[in-house]
């Protein structure tokens, strides 16, 4: 590992206070379009003085200094001893974080700090830190180990910050696996670890307190300064790294705490993980910097049963006002009983990541008595693009208003790059634009057809403006199921399926097909302790799905859906079960019911989809014939006797 030989790491003492301090509280009720319209009247710099972080938490520690800021739990067991920090304490340990990575040379030109790290109670101090100096990312630590090398590796990593061996063994294995296949890394802190000086390992506690609580240089970061690095794509060859500025996240932070209403007297559950912008920032920074309470329920947030057992425990506990998940999430807390946890102080529940199954918000509210409020972001805009108004009504199957001081527009899908735009409650492309909107990838190549002109974004998804310009999502342009050039959503099959008595929650894709391309597939998982009534699923779709073409061909129960670390459906799994069920379709019509095959889906160098057949004691004209019958369909088919 290199030294590092930037002078800036030398910069001088103080900081640059904003002169009247102003936490992104909210300014009024936001009710309708109108309140949004109406903020937009006072000049910007008047509403939101803050240029960097710094001087977000220095607000928020002058005004709020005993309020509660930050609760971390271990594993969700109610016995623990949970972390705890004042807004004063927290800005004076980000402050000594920061003093620890500008001595190591961290600065907003170098690599950044990288955090292969559970959401322990020092990580989120020295992620805010880590900004402060220069520049933070945070990684999946679920991924292999040579995947996070390549992210490393990609983003020119500096300094590595993981857990020692005593609190996450899994995760020290990795990184041990990952350091000396970088070449830009120069150091290893280790929370809750010692040092080793012969291979540049540093335990993070003892360098901390080497360090004063005050700022040894100039907080001097502007809006526009890149803070944070975030994958959202891809790990090997040129990873998606999206690059976030303190005025990104700063105006996100600021407009979901005026649409949802925050203010200092918020306590969120905050249940995603802080490799995801929805735990960084929808239920963090927008949380802290209105001068609230966040609590981290768990090191590995609702992957802990625990939490999920103990969750109305931990409500009841710590008065929360908010909790927060994405759908996936939303529909296993609807079954766990709240029993006699009074959770009289949740004013709302905060949705988002993926579209809410109408079925699935209604059971949630129907079972908790807590209104849902769904959100809509992505990881470009800092997770921040429309919000359903919290001290209003929320709209059932939108996500709310835009930002204030953005723009969204739906256009035509014909030519979205002309950006043309689509009448009012007609649905499109929905295109961004404002102070969040990310200033482009690590990676310039893949801005294409990504960042467009005049600075709007391409968010992929679909949707429509209501006629108070409420922004409804009906799915993503990939995730459409294109049957013969007929253009289904998915959603439109899920709702059905979703509405069915024992059904949990359901996800549709594509089948592949010779004739109409691809056939609508429908997966269903079951309610804990109920069982499906396939036959009677099936006619209920069959009476209730609108479209003719949107009617599922296959319906199949699985035992839970596939989901991302973050807890989003993962469709593309899905799409590879749903080509397994046409090989083993076609099989079972060429061989008979009782035919046997391994078949297995893969990707080649491409990336393009290739499916080996092996099909036991099978007759050769056979084969030829599964062969012939599978060439139309556009993935690359093996097959083979065994």
């Amino acid at each position: 590992m290199r030294r590092s030989t930037d002078p800036a790491a030398d910069t001088g003492p103080l900081t640059t206070m904003v002169r009247t301090p102003k936490t992104t509280r909210f300014v009024k009720p936001v009710k309708t379009i109108a309140d949004i319209v109406a903020l937009e009247r006072v000049p910007y710099d008047e509403l939101v003085p803050a240029r960097n972080l710094y001087q977000v938490f220095e607000a928020a520690a002058l005004l709020h200094p005993d309020r509660p800021a930050l609760t971390v739990m271990k594993t969700g067991g109610l016995e623990e001893v949970a972390a705890c920090f004042t807004h004063r304490e927290l800005f004076r340990k980000m402050s000594q974080a920061a003093n620890l990575f500008r001595s190591l040379g961290v600065t907003a030109n170098g690599g950044p700090v990288v955090f292969l790290c559970p959401a322990l109670a020092q990580m989120q101090v020295a992620l805010l830190g880590a900004q402060v100096a220069g520049v933070a990312s945070t990684i999946n630590y679920l991924l292999t180990a040579e995947a996070i090398a390549d992210l490393l590796i990609a983003e020119k990593a500096e300094v590595l910050v993981v857990p020692s061996k005593a609190n996450d063994p899994e995760i020290w294995q990795k990184a041990n696996e990952v350091i000396e296949r970088v070449p830009s890394l120069r150091v290893v802190l280790v929370i809750g670890g010692e040092s080793d000086p012969g291979r540049e390992v540093i335990g993070f506690e003892r360098a901390l307190a080497t360090h004063r609580e005050a700022l040894d240089f100039q907080a001097l970061a502007g809006r526009d300064t890149v803070c944070a690095l975030f994958h959202t794509g891809g790990t090997t060859g040129s990873p998606k790294l999206v690059r976030l500025t303190h005025g990104n996240q700063i105006h996100a932070a600021w407009s979901f705490a005026q649409v949802h209403g925050f203010d200092e007297t918020d306590t969120a559950i905050d249940g995603f993980p802080l490799f995801h912008v929805g735990g960084t920032i929808t239920a963090g920074l927008s949380i802290l910097a209105a001068g609230g309470h966040i609590v981290i329920p768990s090191a590995h947030s609702l992957r802990s049963p625990k939490v999920i057992q103990n969750y109305w425990h931990i409500v009841e506990r710590y008065r929360a006002t908010i909790v927060t998940g994405v759908p996936t999430s939303i529909a296993a807390l609807a079954e766990v009983p709240i029993g006699g946890s009074d959770i009289s102080s949740v004013r709302m529940a905060i949705t988002g990541g993926a579209v809410l199954p109408r079925a699935v918000g209604e059971r949630f509210r129907q079972r908790t008595g807590i209104t849902l409020f769904e959100t809509y972001g992505m990881t470009e805009t800092a997770a921040a693009i429309a919000f359903n108004p919290g001290r209003g009504e929320p709209l059932a199957g939108s996500v709310g208003f835009r930002a204030p001081y953005a723009r969204t527009k739906i256009v035509s899908l014909l030519n979205p790059e002309k950006l043309q735009e689509c009448p009012r409650l007609s649905s499109g492309l929905v295109v961004v634009q404002g102070p969040q909107v990310f200033p482009g990838y690590v990676d310039p190549k893949h801005n294409v057809n990504v960042l467009m002109d005049e600075g709007w974004l391409m968010t992929g998804d679909i949707g429509y403006l209501t006629e108070d310009e409420r922004l409804v999502l009906t799915g993503r342009a990939k995730d459409l199921i294109v049957r013969s050039g007929h253009n289904i959503d998915p959603a439109a099959i899920e709702d059905v399926a979703n509405e069915f008595p024992g059904v949990q929650i359901s996800s549709a894709v594509g089948m592949p097909d010779q004739y109409a391309g691809e056939v609508p597939i429908l997966f269903v998982v079951a309610a804990p302790g109920q069982t499906i009534d396939l036959g009677a699923l099936e006619q209920h779709l069959e009476n209730n799905v609108i479209e003719p073409p949107a009617k599922p061909k296959r319906v199949i129960v699985l035992d839970r859906l596939p989901v991302t670390a973050v807890g989003k459906i993962f469709k593309p799994s899905l799409r590879d079960l749903a080509i397994k069920e046409k090989a083993r379709l076609e099989i079972e019509r060429l061989f008979g019911k009782a035919a046997a095959a391994d078949i297995d889906v893969g990707r080649d160098d491409k990336l393009n989809t290739c499916v080996r057949i092996v099909v036991h004691n099978a007759d050769e004209s056979r084969l030829r014939q599964l062969a012939d019958v599978l060439a139309p369909l556009p993935q690359s088919y093996v097959v083979e006797a065994r």
